[in-house]
């Protein structure tokens, strides 16, 4: 591995650590602290999440005319900014704010990275180079929820945020060092528009692997923003929750030691992890117990660990160097409008039709989606 991929690796983290000491605890803040109903924890994880829906695509146009470095620091610290603020939130509408502006700086750090592995890994190995990217991402998702149970053991969800905020801020170093690595790729104007269109047209051809995606994101996106509320409601603890995102992290950790072996049967591979969300959500649906949980949300851990590494390799495959930001763009935007679009859906479902419904839902289309790529699979063979 180069040190590139160890500087970004690194950085995620670290990032890693802070997003998961305090990102699964603020649906239970809001209903706690700011008793926000089912509509507006949905809401919180919507406008966290709606920058994503528009910002990667014109971000990974920078990137690939910038120093990718700049747009890295630059999400580190609009990144600290937000979590710190949590700190003085007091109101629903001041939640929303930072929740926004957070939401802003991961549309800028992930695509910044995603851009920084394709440009300085061989095609054959990106694969890898993105699960070693992930699996730095996860120690640190993993390793955050013991740190933030402790916190809350002895202090309160103000400095939670405040420490989270400070754990973030040490991503600017290994972020300011990758400066030498980030220079773009040469590439004219006229180029990068026609490129742009030729990547929508290539989405477009691949309806499956389009909604793979949105799947993947929809479900995600309500996993961290909503389920934690109704742990909450469940009677888990906000130490029980900070326990369960760290098996969350587990289970995506140890499922990375086998997607390697998993990239020769990418449809297949996409089939499954399609069926292990759905069987997740329809476990959140059935039961609502300690246990249940756990095994739902490793489920979900195992099939995030899938999806991702798979998908970012058929996205990527034989793209030139200086169109991957354009297409990573796309790419980025469809996961953000599934990730912006689950947890709204979720939290209006849940106040009415009953908090475990939207679970029920996403069981049922799950299902649907994974028999037809099962039924296809053929013509993906050479995906």
């Amino acid at each position: 591995m180069n040190r590139a991929i160890l500087l970004v690796a690194s950085c995620a983290a670290i990032v890693g650590i802070s997003y998961g000491m305090h990102s699964p605890i603020v649906p239970v803040f809001a209903r706690d602290r700011l008793a926000a109903d089912y509509s507006q924890v949905g809401l919180i994880g919507t406008v966290n999440y709606l920058p994503y829906m528009f910002a990667p695509f014109f971000v990974g146009l920078l990137l690939d005319r910038l120093n990718k470095s700049y747009l890295l620091v630059s999400g580190v610290l609009v990144n600290v900014f937000s979590i710190f603020m949590l700190s003085t939130v007091q109101s629903i509408p001041e939640l929303l704010l930072f929740r926004t502006l957070a939401g802003a700086a991961h549309a800028i750090f992930w695509p910044s990275s995603e851009v920084f592995i394709s440009t300085n890994t061989a095609p054959d190995r990106r694969v890898k180079s993105i699960s070693a990217f992930i699996a730095a991402w996860i120690l640190g998702f993993m390793t955050g929820p013991l740190i933030g149970r402790l916190i809350l053991d002895l202090f309160d969800y103000t400095i939670l945020f405040q420490l989270a905020a400070m754990v973030m801020a040490f991503g600017i170093v290994p972020s300011i060092l990758l400066r030498r690595y980030g220079r773009p790729a040469a590439n004219k104007d006229l180029e990068a528009r026609v490129g742009t269109i030729q990547i929508v047209r290539e989405v477009a051809m691949h309806p499956r692997i389009s909604f793979v995606v949105l799947y993947y994101a929809v479900t995600f996106g309500v996993v961290l923003s909503v389920l934690p509320a109704y742990m909450n409601e469940a009677s888990l603890t906000s130490q029980d929750i900070e326990l369960m995102f760290f098996m969350f992290g587990v289970a995506r950790f140890a499922t990375l030691m086998i997607v390697p072996s998993m990239s020769g049967h990418k449809m297949i591979s996409l089939a499954l992890a399609v069926s292990a969300t759905s069987i997740a959500m329809l476990l959140a649906f059935a039961f609502t117990s300690f246990v249940s949980f756990a095994v739902s949300i490793a489920l979900v851990g195992f099939a995030t660990s899938i999806f991702y590494p798979v998908t970012f390799g058929i996205v990527t495959k034989d793209t030139p160097a200086g169109k991957i930001g354009a297409k990573l763009g796309v790419y980025n935007v469809l996961f953000g409008t599934g990730w912006t679009t689950g947890p709204i859906v979720a939290g209006f479902s849940s106040d009415a039709f009953g908090s475990g419904s939207p679970y029920f839902g996403f069981f049922i289309a799950g299902i649907i989606l994974a028999g037809s790529i099962a039924i296809r699979r053929k013509s993906y063979a050479n995906t």
